[in-house]
């Protein structure tokens, strides 16, 4: 690859964006050899290919949102009162078990934008300040149930949801708490989920945006512009430290290609180059100046074409996760009614699984996530902070 010769490059966690993207990914000379890696696309045709430089993108305006009338907002109450009676945990969301007659038929229908249109949509309509925490949980499972049939586990604790907050400096300080559980801002990257839902139940005071962007479009300018990039993004050298687990790290792609033509991103910065949270293990080799260049370019191709979307209380956002890159900005919380307070679930339909085969390399994270084997299921009400949780640098899954 032809760096940027007599720039430095920027290991950070999130690089300053450069003003001229184009600039940035122009080689110093032209490449000579202009292949793609066997497999992958010259373009990526899909209703996913879009920018948030166009407008019509916007995810917060009615295009792309269901608004949930009062007579189906009292459908969603009535189911959760009829699953109450049932006496199940919260394993027990289902279709069968928490039944929403009309509204069902709705939510299948915006859930199939996530596989065959845009890659998201929104829901708004609901108050959480209304409800107790065990009955805003119920709702959103209860929704939820009706866009993906499968959870997945989030972490090694069997926790099956995770509270997005600032859980304070008195819990751990700012260099030590990981990125859900602080106010720092996170780089573009995927999780291990197929589908992604956040219900927001407190918005900060400013900043804390959630950021999308499709990964075909970031694709695309790359291949066209730096092919090279493609096949470095594609090659089995990029090594990703497990952070004290066994083995100490992992060497595989980040980027694969899938039938129909479809392409994957599967990564996180953080494992890659390290963070002021969770520092390069010691004796993990070290990514090239032209593997942080490569990275690099991902992320700023994404900023150029992200959508960002803040997420006001009340409601919730679904993507795409194996066709869309995210990002959060960072955030200031404010006093009483101003934090931000968002809780993500990790889902996946038969429709992901029919569109999207998932690479050998990343399977057995998947399939932790996904295959319970009969695992206790944990669903915390409220945000976890006890020191060891929030700190723990080895959990993959949520802090990436």
């Amino acid at each position: 690859m032809a760096s940027m010769e007599g720039l430095r490059i920027d290991r950070s966690l999130i690089p300053t964006q450069p003003r001229d993207v184009e600039r940035f990914l122009k080689s110093d000379s032209c490449p000579v050899d202009t292949s793609l890696p066997p497999g992958f696309p010259k373009v990526v045709d899909s209703k996913t290919a879009w920018s948030g430089e166009n407008a019509k993108f916007d995810p917060s305006t009615e295009q792309h949102t269901l608004i949930l009338s009062e007579a189906e907002i009292g459908e969603l109450e009535e189911g959760c009162r009829m699953f109450k009676e049932l006496n199940l945990p919260f394993d027990a969301v289902s279709e069968k078990t928490l039944p929403l007659p009309t509204l069902s038929a709705k939510l299948k229908a915006w859930a199939s934008e996530l596989t065959q249109g845009v890659g998201f949509f929104r829901i708004r309509g609901l108050n959480p300040q209304q409800y107790s925490s065990e009955k805003n949980i119920l709702m959103y499972l209860g929704i939820c149930a009706y866009v993906a049939e499968k959870r997945g586990m989030q972490d090694e604790r069997g926790n099956m949801l995770l509270h997005l907050t600032d859980v304070g400096p008195q819990n751990a300080g700012i260099n030590e708490r990981q990125a859900p559980y602080s106010n720092i801002s996170q780089p573009y990257h995927t999780d291990a989920g197929g589908l992604i839902a956040l219900y927001s139940l407190g918005q900060a005071e400013t900043g804390g945006n959630s950021q999308l962007v499709p990964m075909a479009t970031v694709y695309n300018e790359i291949a066209a512009t730096r092919p090279d990039i493609i096949r470095l993004l594609a090659s089995h050298t990029w090594v990703f430290d497990s952070f004290g687990l066994t083995p100490a790290y992992n060497v595989r792609p980040l980027l694969y290609p899938l039938k129909d033509g479809k392409v994957m991103f599967a990564f996180a910065r953080r494992p890659l180059l390290g963070s002021s949270q969770s520092p390069r293990s010691e004796g993990v080799p070290e990514l090239s100046d032209a593997h942080v260049e490569a990275l690099n370019a991902v992320q700023f191709v994404a900023a150029k074409h992200a959508l960002s979307t803040s997420l006001p209380v009340g409601e919730m956002l679904f993507w795409n996760n194996l066709s869309m890159l995210h990002s959060r900005q960072g955030f200031t919380d404010g006093g009483a009614g101003k934090r931000r307070h968002l809780i993500r679930l990790w889902l996946c339909n038969e429709a992901t699984l029919s569109g999207w085969s998932i690479p050998e390399e990343i399977k057995a994270g998947w399939d932790d996530a996904f295959e319970l084997d009969g695992r206790e299921q944990k669903w915390p009400l409220d945000p976890i902070t006890d020191r060891e949780f929030i700190t723990y640098q080895a959990r993959a899954s949520g802090h990436d």
